[in-house]
């Protein structure tokens, strides 16, 4: 009688080990794929933002002024590219880049070495003075998303 209740005991002993142990097993799996689904969404959010384009119209505010242009701010996927300002030709420039990790890069204006004055969402074209009447007027709107 003692040997078959000791034997119980013993198997009683690892089963309650095994499921001890497949309960940490668990809880290392869901503790690891919770931070793979973490660093995967962070990675989608940080690419997403620079590879998102936007098209608006830049307009200037300035009575009598009457000044409208449509601009690009950012690219596509598969075009990077970068707006921007360049103050000695008093024009708003698209720049093609080799990749996305210029994109946050100083650059260059078109045809000069003048430093590209850039422009990464569309409240950043109030900083800039009007190219017709030269003041500081200019507003953004935006009126769709490319990728």
């Amino acid at each position: 009688m003692p040997s078959s209740a000791w034997r119980q005991v013993r198997s009683q002993a690892k089963l309650g080990n095994e499921n001890e142990m497949n309960g940490v097993n668990m809880r290392k799996i869901i503790k690891w794929t919770f931070l793979a689904i973490l660093i995967f969404l962070g990675v989608i959010n940080a690419a997403g933002g620079a590879r998102a384009g936007q098209s608006g119209d830049i307009f200037c505010t300035a009575p009598g002024c009457g000044y409208k242009d449509t601009l690009a701010i950012g690219g596509g996927r598969a075009s990077p590219s970068v707006t921007g300002y360049c103050a000695k030709d008093k024009k708003f420039v698209r720049v093609k880049l080799k990749n996305w990790a210029d994109y946050h890069k100083s650059h260059k204006c078109p045809g000069s070495n003048e430093p590209l004055q850039a422009i990464y969402s569309g409240s950043d074209v109030s900083q800039f003075p009007c190219p017709k009447c030269g003041q500081r007027t200019l507003q953004y709107k935006m009126k769709s998303l490319f990728d």
